[in-house]
């Protein structure tokens, strides 16, 4: 299975569909969150396909969230929101 191109390092998703696009063909790998957010925004795909799970869903740790949280948090209580 595919990490999503996207959001893969902050969610830990996998990818759920393959998205080609441009002139030249380009493979995005996106999961089913990050294609919807896409599809919404007015993104254009060329050929969607749709990926197979090959093995079951492995959830992250939730200390990767703290990683990327954490500095956000300090960076709103900074400026007092």
């Amino acid at each position: 299975m595919s990490k999503c191109g996207l959001c893969f390092l902050v969610t830990g998703n996998q990818a759920d569909y393959a998205l080609t696009f441009g002139n030249d063909g380009r493979i995005l790998k996106a999961c089913r969150y990050c294609y919807e957010d896409l599809t919404l925004l007015g993104f254009r795909a060329n050929h969607v396909v749709r990926l197979k799970a090959t093995k079951p869903f492995k959830r992250c740790p939730p200390l990767r969230h703290l990683v990327v949280l954490g500095p956000v948090y300090t960076l709103l209580e900074a400026s007092g929101a």
